[in-house]
């Protein structure tokens, strides 16, 4: 049954794949023509701007279509993410340092048509990002304005010295133009706009304070942001003990198995709040296991060694984990994953014994006993393999499979534990 249980866990992974991936959520669509569309939107995780979204009149229809920013003027998922179909010029030029050109700066454009995220649409200046393969770019359009303006940012290195770098932040001027424009431009706002980074944080807030509004005051945020959950639960930990190489507990005649309850602490991170499909998971447990080996040897004469070995081990363990719901719904979730785990172990009994048996005499000979029978290592690492459901965002039934690591460092011989758990967590917060 054991041997099942690794090979299960992947199978679920995998298979599970074929469940539904869409993540249908209230939406509105705005045709160049200007009618209004109201129904659902397969929302993801788009870490690029998507190139197309798919629609369907209601969550539960079957009926699907795509949309591209040539068919979709306005694209909303209801208080979640908004995106302005856009065609015009963005700049191609690379910014990553790995990339960049030497000697002067790289001004291509091309001409495309793309969904910009909405990162606000305030009274004067409206926000907009877009991401794609190349890299990140924003946008402004000032009110009563139709052209939009891309916020330049370009970085290349010098002719004359191919180490040193040369950043052109010309969209510190362009908002400082805009602030001039509307009048609004104050010593303070000035180091504010001066100091800003080519960022969405930074942009932001600029935005934000050109259109006299707090930073979280917005009435579109561009994405879900970052958050956090923390959890924690109790399971049921299935650990095993083998022994391979030349040791003569390597065929024991009893493959011990230990069942103890294992707690679980931990906190997951969802790099989109409103969509929490993917998920990083840091976990930590607190588990024990009571093993017991045993072997028979006979001995010549009739005669025969039993010998026994127990271990009892105490295990603490830190996993970071890479979690995804391939079946995603508000109540109800099915997710798999992977992970590393670092396990640090204590070994309260490590002892083993002999005694020789002479069934034709009848007798039973000294008990021999070795108390620190092994060197076993308090540091040994693994990786995991999970799965399990989510139930209401409030408990989680989830299964765990720590694979073997190993414990000992001869060069003849092995010692591996490792476990399978099965438990039930408790989630905090949303």
């Amino acid at each position: 049954m054991k041997r099942l249980i690794p090979p299960f866990l992947f199978t679920f992974l995998f298979s599970s794949l074929t469940f539904a991936q869409s993540n249908f959520k209230p939406a509105l669509v705005v045709t160049p023509a200007g009618d209004t569309l109201r129904g659902a939107i397969d929302y993801r995780e788009w870490d690029l701007n998507p190139k197309a979204i798919t629609f369907r009149n209601t969550a539960s229809g079957n009926a699907e279509q795509q949309y591209t920013p040539k068919t979709a003027r306005y694209v909303e998922i209801t208080g979640m993410e908004a995106f302005q179909s856009y065609e015009g010029p963005i700049s191609m030029d690379q910014v990553d340092k790995d990339n960049l050109v030497v000697g002067k700066a790289d001004t291509r454009v091309a001409t495309d048509a793309l969904f910009l995220n909405i990162l606000q649409h305030g009274d004067k200046v409206t926000l907009y990002r877009y991401k794609d393969e190349w890299k990140e770019r924003f946008f402004i359009r000032l009110r009563g304005e139709e052209n939009l303006q891309e916020l330049s940012y370009r970085r290349y290195y010098k002719a004359s010295n191919s180490s040193q770098l040369v950043t052109q932040r010309f969209y510190i001027g362009q908002l400082l133009n805009v602030a001039r424009h509307y009048g609004t431009l104050t010593n303070k706002l000035q180091r504010e706009i001066e100091e800003a980074a080519y960022s969405e944080h930074d942009l932001l807030r600029v935005v934000s304070k050109l259109n006299g509004l707090s930073e979280e005051d917005t009435r579109l945020e561009s994405k879900g942001k970052i958050s956090s959950r923390l959890f924690a639960g109790v399971a049921l930990s299935r650990s095993t003990m083998s022994v391979y190489g030349d040791d003569p507990f390597a065929q024991a005649d009893e493959h011990p198995v230990s069942y103890m309850p294992r707690l679980t602490v931990g906190n997951d991170i969802f790099l989109n709040s409103n969509v929490q499909k993917l998920r990083f998971r840091f976990e930590a447990s607190l588990t024990s296991a009571d093993f017991k080996h045993k072997t028979t040897e006979e001995t010549g004469g009739g005669g025969y060694d039993e010998r026994f070995y127990y271990v009892a081990q105490h295990t603490v363990s830190i996993s970071p984990q890479v979690l995804y719901n391939i079946y995603n719904r508000p109540d109800f979730k099915i997710y798999a994953g992977a992970g590393l785990a670092l396990n640090y172990s204590l070994y309260n009994k490590n002892n083993s014994t002999t005694q020789h048996f002479y069934p034709r005499l009848n007798q039973e000979g000294k008990v021999y006993e070795n108390k620190d029978y092994r060197v076993l290592q308090p540091i040994w690492a693994s990786y995991t393999l999970r799965a399990g459901i989510t139930l209401r965002n409030r408990y989680e039934v989830t299964a765990m499979y720590l694979a073997p690591g190993t414990i000992t460092r001869y060069t003849s011989r092995e010692y591996k534990t490792g476990s399978t758990n099965i438990g039930i967590n408790y989630l905090f917060g949303k």
